[in-house]
């Protein structure tokens, strides 16, 4: 049953809740018989008609034809069933699968919201501390104040009172001062220069005992420098070009080694070409030597047939050259299109491309025996003027 091919009625139901399935009926059953035949209702084939009045019908044609629908209800019966449990099998088995990924998709939301849960924690004592910190160094410096005593300049004091938060908050981002002190030089080297000096791209170089650099100092102006959010943007737009330019080669890159594999691609069909044609060429070698073979038998072979297999070493040579050329003159583009990846992919000239060994020897033999047809005719054309030099003498 199993090589038996499925019908397309039944292959047209895609899930098994939309099968029609039918009942087994035993072979007891009354309704097998000829005298008590009722068809299946969920059996779409035509039913046979039994005509009991019929003389020229008896009773083993209507056994026979009883027989045949109850065989092909069976059999399609055993499809139905067979395509039901396939369905039901595929339908069970994307369950568990939709199952299984819920579940996984569950487990990852858990950990995400358990991982966003930490990272809060981490903040809030994070901030705790940082307040920790600010809270002990306001009273560190009311202890030393209350240690230095009363003094003339108490009035001052207490006006710097206020003033103690601005200390503590360098102290907020000294990791990030240490860690950044390199890019914080080059930026004080970089507000050195006024405005003119870095659109004209030159050195701002100062004047001693004056607020204007000699370029400024030139053009009778004053200097005039970027605040920190104009350098801050610079140097932003700046990142953000360099990182374009560094995407801009990885492109290259990326577009450079797939021009690679469609030249190793081409190198290998420029091998199976070579092959074919060499396999050809030992094919139609065979052939011409069989046709000299059959002509030093003298026997009597076809004109057209002769010339077909002398010039089909022709054709598979042309096919050859043709089909060389176009690879190599794609193989050479495709390495100077990628040169300046510097891939090593070697340089094909149309005048090194590599002929098979059979290709060789087969124009040597079609060579040879050109020059043998052209001797024959050489020592046939001499006996043609010797008889006309005999025949003049003759006459004279």
């Amino acid at each position: 049953m199993t090589n038996t091919p499925i019908p397309a009625h039944i292959l047209a139901w895609k899930a098994s809740t939309d099968m029609i399935r039918m009942g087994e009926i035993l072979s007891a059953d009354p309704r097998r018989t000829v005298r008590g035949f009722v068809p299946d209702k969920k059996f779409d084939a035509p039913a046979p008609t039994l005509a009991f009045n019929d003389p020229y019908e008896n009773d083993e044609d209507r056994l026979n034809k009883v027989k045949k629908y109850w065989k092909v209800h069976d059999k399609e019966r055993m499809l139905r069933e067979a395509c039901y449990k396939e369905l039901l099998d595929a339908e069970v088995q994307a369950a568990k699968r939709r199952k299984a990924e819920e579940n996984a998709w569950a487990m990852d939301k858990a950990k995400k919201e358990a991982a966003a849960r930490e990272k809060e924690k981490e903040k809030e004592k994070g901030l705790e501390m940082a307040t920790r910190e600010k809270e002990k160094t306001v009273e560190l410096e009311k202890e030393k104040e209350k240690e230095a005593g009363p003094s003339g300049n108490a009035k001052g004091k207490a006006r710097e009172v206020p003033r103690m938060p601005r200390k503590v908050t360098p102290k907020k981002s000294q990791p990030e001062v240490q860690s950044e002190s390199e890019d914080e030089g080059e930026e004080d080297e970089e507000k050195l220069r006024c405005i003119y000096c870095v659109k004209k791209n030159i050195p701002c170089v100062p004047q001693a005992g004056k607020k204007v650099c000699v370029a400024c100092g030139k053009r009778k102006m004053k200097c005039e420098f970027f605040d920190k959010t104009a350098w801050a943007v610079m140097d932003g737009s700046k990142q953000i070009a360099d990182s374009m330019w560094e995407l801009v080669s990885l492109e290259r890159r990326r577009e450079a080694g797939r021009l690679e594999g469609v030249w190793y691609d081409l190198q290998r069909f420029l091998v199976e070409v070579e092959q074919w044609v060499a396999m050809d060429s030992a094919a139609a070698d065979a052939k011409l030597l069989q046709l000299l073979e059959l002509k030093s038998k003298r026997v009597d072979i076809p004109v057209d047939l002769e010339k077909w297999i002398c010039m089909e070493r022709g054709l598979v040579q042309d096919m050859l050259k043709e089909h060389t050329t176009d690879l190599t003159e794609r193989m050479d583009a495709l390495q100077k299109c990628t040169a300046w990846a510097g891939n090593g992919l070697p340089r094909i000239n149309q005048e090194s491309t590599p002929v098979p060994l059979a290709a060789i020897q087969g124009t040597k033999r079609k060579n040879d025996n050109e020059g043998n047809h052209a001797e024959g005719g050489k020592k046939k054309k001499k006996k043609k003027m010797v008889e006309t030099a005999e025949g003049s003498s003759t006459l004279h």
